[in-house]
């Protein structure tokens, strides 16, 4: 195994299973966990072949805030969200709100694995697999963190469910599109590092808030 490949799919790999120790309460099983991963690499397909419709799309060629929005974060976000929702959303396992946070991050960092192999085998090697390392990964974990933190809210909310599991979806996707953004103009690159920081700040608070709220706690 070269080091190229430890480098690309063992991050993804390592910051799911720290979410997954940040269950304290009420274990998930790791059936779900792989499932939901697996789920992440899988929904990369028809995400990748939106994505490339979109890059042949003229109106988003020349503007680069809406190609980031709606032709990268809305559709990687929304596939990512399409899979949270059909699958374990639906689950009895998901019995409290910190569930919302780790299966989402699951799912994203399932993602985020078939993301980093293309990326780095087709562009960049081992340098790029270690910038992406640092950056990449942990945004799509924070992605989906945020994310997870407002459908674990919309489980145990009938009332305002809806409403809050496309909040958790609008937040990804600015949260995406703003660290995109700054990447493809090439330009302020140290706001791509800022919103990674926020997204992390805001990512501790989330979990610190589920296991908290949790109601297996005492």
């Amino acid at each position: 195994m070269d080091l190229t490949f430890i480098f690309t799919v063992a991050p993804p790999i390592l910051i799911a299973y720290y979410i997954y120790q940040k269950d304290l309460y009420d274990k998930e099983p790791g059936k779900v966990i792989v499932k939901c991963f697996l789920y992440g690499i899988l929904i990369a397909i028809p995400v990748v072949i939106l994505e490339l419709f979109v890059i042949y799309t003229e109106i988003f060629a020349q503007n680069i805030f809406l190609f980031s929005l709606l032709g990268v974060a809305l559709i990687e976000e929304g596939g990512k969200f399409f899979v949270l929702m059909k699958y374990p959303f639906k689950l009895k396992d998901f019995n409290e709100p910190y569930d919302g946070i780790l299966y989402s991050a699951v799912i994203g960092l399932g993602f985020a694995t078939i993301e980093n192999i293309l990326y780095v085998y087709n562009s960049g090697g081992i340098d790029l697999a270690i910038g992406r390392m640092i950056s990449a990964i942990p945004a799509h974990a924070t992605f989906g963190i945020l994310m997870g933190y407002f459908v674990g809210l919309a489980k145990f909310n009938l009332n305002n469910r809806n409403r809050l599991a496309i909040t958790g979806l609008i937040v990804a996707t600015l949260t995406h599109c703003l660290y995109n953004y700054f990447l493809f103009i090439n330009q302020y690159l140290i706001f791509t590092v800022i919103i990674l920081i926020i997204a992390l700040y805001f990512s501790k608070i989330a979990i610190k808030t589920h296991q908290e709220n949790s109601p297996f706690k005492n």
